[in-house]
């Protein structure tokens, strides 16, 4: 607790104009160009902490830290860097030390965008900010939610009402709800293309409502879905042609109606899969440009060390010149599965084995499930006579749109000495009639040594 006493003391003892703070910038920021290292933001009425995560001179990770009340939309503060013990049973907070090791200004220049101006350990510089998305929103659910809007007669006070706001469609950045008109008559669609800021979604778009002439061009802002709560402001131009009739803004905010999500039939999805066969070729984007063709085929009956199995023949070939990733060429392999249609072994065209160890993986699942699929153990050949690393395989489902969902498996490479080698996002589109179409790829390589996306 030294760090936070350490802070407080530091806020008791601060003086200056002090401003309440019109927007809310806790979130995890980072400069994209410097990936890698980035901001945890706290925010508790005005006052601000941060967590700068970044590296030291030896190249090792390190975090400093910095507190204090907003100034306006900026904070300025004293750096600290922490030392203590190690986590455990034997953890003593009296060894944690905090030593000041420069001074910092975080100026918000937008709810969206900051600059950080820092100065410690002899270095010194700025930095642009933007805040980190990492996961986009389900939107494909009901909230039950109190409006607080003004109407078009500006003299009209605040009104409160109940209203039910319902997903009918998310794909990408685009997305579709339904929603009854202010007045609880009629239903109105909205049909919005979003563009995400960290854990929030700024939208544009249209609204129709059932028997009314009038358009309405709709702007949402700060729309933020944390757990089962929703919350956005946002402002509506109303419109008789193309002429402005009135302007409506309003705020929202209210709770998710549990409902039970669509299931899908991962396991019958995932044999149909294999059975038919497979064929794509996907656009190389990134640090490679190009084209990638995939192609299984059709699941067939054989033996593998003495037991039934199927057996799927795969290629790869990847069109990227000039690409220095390792990535180019004409890659193949036959993968064993067993008569339940798991993963049991794989042979490789550069002579390489690898064998699977699954955890159960689930018949059926619905958006927002996760977990382990199991675990690639590869040698050098099939006498397993050298290792060469792993691959670890999880999973998760996202939304999609009302009778697909996306599952996203997390395929993360490890070499021999347990390190992280490369991470892969393979997105698969899975339909509620029983099928699995390979939708698009992102690869990353560790220390930034490169990144790809095929779609």
């Amino acid at each position: 607790m030294n760090l936070i006493k350490v802070l407080l003391t530091f806020l008791l003892c601060t003086t200056g104009s002090l401003s309440n703070s019109a927007n809310n910038y806790q979130d995890w920021w980072w400069n994209p160009a410097q990936s890698g290292m980035g901001l945890n933001i706290g925010q508790q009425n005005d006052t601000i902490f941060v967590a700068w995560f970044n590296y030291g001179d030896d190249t090792k990770a390190s975090f400093l830290t910095m507190g204090g009340v907003l100034n306006g939309n900026t904070l300025t503060g004293t750096l600290y860097r922490g030392t203590g013990p190690v986590p455990g049973p034997n953890y003593n907070s009296a060894q944690v030390k905090q030593t000041a090791v420069g001074t910092a200004t975080l100026n918000f220049n937008t709810n969206n965008d900051a600059t950080l101006t820092y100065s410690y350990d002899n270095k010194g510089g700025t930095m642009a900010l933007q805040r980190f998305s990492f996961a986009s929103p389900n939107l494909m659910q009901t909230f039950n939610v109190i409006s607080n809007y003004y109407g078009c007669d500006p003299a009209s006070p605040g009104q409160n009402e109940m209203r039910i706001i319902t997903g009918k469609e998310q794909i990408g950045n685009k997305f579709t709800v339904v929603t009854p008109r202010l007045d609880g008559t009629d239903v109105c669609t909205l049909s919005m293309t979003s563009q995400q800021t960290g854990s929030k979604l700024n939208a544009q778009g249209t609204a129709n409502c059932a028997g009314d002439p009038e358009t309405f061009d709709f702007v949402m802002e700060d729309l933020l879905i944390q757990s089962d709560f929703l919350s956005y402001a946002y402002t509506i131009s109303r419109k008789q042609g193309s002429s402005l009739i009135c302007v409506e803004k309003g705020k929202v905010a209210g709770v998710v109606q549990k409902t039970a999500g669509p299931s899908y039939d991962l396991a019958t999805a995932f044999k149909n899969r294999l059975l038919q066969g497979f064929s794509k070729t996907f656009n190389v984007t990134g640090d490679c440009k190009g084209t990638m063709s995939a192609t299984d085929t059709p699941a067939m009956k054989t033996t593998w060390q003495g037991q039934s199995v199927y057996a799927v023949g795969t290629t790869n070939i990847f069109n990227v010149p000039n690409c220095s990733l390792g990535v180019s060429g004409t890659h193949s392999s036959i993968t064993y599965y067993d008569l339940n249609f798991n993963e049991v072994a794989k042979t490789d065209s550069d002579g390489s084995y690898s064998e699977y160890v699954k955890t159960p993986r689930p018949a059926s699942v619905k958006v927002g499930d996760s977990g382990t699929l199991g675990t690639w153990y590869h040698w050098s050949n099939n006498t397993k006579s050298q290792s060469w690393g792993t691959d670890v395989h999880t999973y998760v489902v996202e939304a999609d749109t009302a009778s697909t969902a996306l599952l996203n498996v997390i395929d993360r490479t490890y070499t021999n000495n347990n390190l992280l080698d490369i991470t892969s996002q393979i997105r698969y589109k899975l339909n509620s009639t029983g099928t699995l179409e390979w939708y698009s790829v992102n690869i990353d390589f560790a220390n930034n040594k490169g990144h790809l996306f095929l779609q």
